[in-house]
């Protein structure tokens, strides 16, 4: 079978994004080492036809954390609680037919490049095919149903990956509790991607072979929405810095790097450039020597000055913020002691 060199498709096709062939073969005349991974995801499926009675409810968390420091300094709730529009999740759970569905159809899922013919898939993250195929003992797997907003009908089924035919999805989505009656809005499918291993980078994510070149995401052998966020930011910021100095005709910046002991996106970018990785990446605590004091509760103490100083905040809101609450700090340790 023909094989092209990088690209999205949905089995066999190039949709529902037509490949980057460019953009891999560019990548492959320079001389980057190219790697390739897979990443999948469920299908959509509609809210209004499960039967939400029969499974179990994942309440929201309230009050709900913001993620803003300065919300938070202000004691103000996120919008959605505060407009009482916040959404909860329910779980199901798969079981002994649906297994063997999974294991019936197997030999329609399609074959990659990757580990001969299996694909090379985040090891955390696992195809409901996957979690069947190593776990044989287990009578069921949890699948939470996660809402995708709130002015749509589309439902996640998280943990329930798999590019079988969209019938077959169908059926095996239908042996689950409260999803006898399921509909399918669009179908799961995998994605089998090129790779740039990461150890071509700096710390910077500028690649080391063309200067201004910065690479982030996906493409560095990550897996995740928060770990492709993290290093967009540490890429946009150091591109940027460096662009705007050669505008002006100033010297190139210092590099923008945090360390593995300020924040995780050190340990990750650390991670990838110096060890480089044969599987998707994803962060986990384990892997921060400093996981005890990188918490999402100090995050601006720790950064809000870094980030100043680097010229990429001028929030003067977030800088007062969190100045005022290392000042509630000091004062607090001062009276302990």
């Amino acid at each position: 079978r023909d094989r092209i060199s990088g690209g999205r498709y949905l089995r066999e096709e190039e949709g529902p994004e037509p490949p980057s062939n460019g953009l891999a073969v560019t990548l492959a005349r320079y001389g980057f080492p190219l790697g390739r991974l897979k990443t999948g995801t469920p299908a959509r499926i509609d809210g209004r036809t499960i039967d939400w009675s029969v499974c179990t409810p994942q309440p929201t968390e309230r009050p709900c954390p913001p993620f803003s420091h300065v919300r938070q300094y202000r004691g103000e709730l996120v919008p959605n609680e505060a407009a009482d529009t916040m959404i909860d999740c329910h779980m199901t759970r798969t079981n002994e037919r649906t297994h063997e569905l999974v294991m019936k159809y197997a030999h329609l899922l399609p074959e990659y490049d990757g580990d001969g013919g299996k694909g090379q898939g985040p090891r955390y993250c696992p195809s409901i095919f996957k979690k069947v195929e190593r776990f044989p003992d287990r009578d069921g797997h949890n699948s939470f149903l996660e809402p995708e907003g709130l002015n749509t009908h589309l439902v996640y089924p998280n943990g329930m990956s798999g590019p079988y035919p969209e019938e077959i999805q169908l059926q095996i989505l239908r042996t689950m509790p409260g999803l006898g009656d399921v509909e399918i809005i669009k179908p799961g499918y995998d994605v089998e991607y090129d790779f740039v291993n990461p150890v071509s980078l700096t710390h910077t994510l500028e690649t080391k072979s063309i200067s201004g070149l910065y690479l982030a995401g996906q493409i560095c052998g990550t897996t995740g929405y928060e770990e492709a966020a993290a290093q967009g930011i540490m890429a946009g910021a150091n591109a940027g810095r460096a662009a705007g100095a050669a505008t002006r005709g100033d010297p190139p910046p210092a590099p923008f790097v945090l360390g593995r002991d300020e924040a995780y996106v050190g340990v990750l970018i650390d991670d990838l450039v110096t060890r480089g990785t044969s599987e998707p990446y994803r962060m986990f605590t384990s892997r921060a020597e400093y996981r005890l004091s990188l918490r999402a509760d100090n995050a601006d103490l720790r950064l809000t000055a870094r980030a100043t100083a680097a010229g990429i905040l001028h929030d003067v809101a977030r800088q007062e913020a969190a100045a005022a609450r290392r000042e509630g700090l000091r004062r607090g340790v001062d009276a302990l002691t």
